[in-house]
């Protein structure tokens, strides 16, 4: 019979060496290193403000009653200042300074 790997066996006097396979043992030493990634980001706030254009007319609105007499012209004529035709000059009374609308 043989020897195994640890020199047992028969007795013998003669002497032999049987090596073994190597067994390999594997130690593992975790070393942590952290790396840093950096995403920057700017945010920006915008006030918006917006301007609506809108535009009105106003309109005023009135109304003129205007007399026109026609056919009767004169100097017999009287006005309501009670003066006759002569002393109108450029369609104005002379005593009461109003405007004639008609002649």
């Amino acid at each position: 019979m043989g020897k195994d790997c640890h020199g047992h066996g028969e007795e013998s006097r003669r002497e032999e060496i049987v090596t073994c396979p190597t067994e390999t043992e594997v130690r593992t030493r975790t070393k942590e290193v952290i790396v840093k990634h950096i995403h920057p980001k700017e945010i920006i706030n915008v006030h918006r403000t917006v301007i609506k254009n809108e535009h009105c007319f106003p309109v005023h609105e009135r109304d003129v009653h205007e007399t026109v007499v026609e056919g009767e012209s004169g100097c017999h004529r009287k006005h309501e200042c009670g003066e006759s035709r002569e002393c109108h000059h450029r369609n104005r009374c002379c005593r009461c300074r109003r405007n004639l609308w008609f002649w």
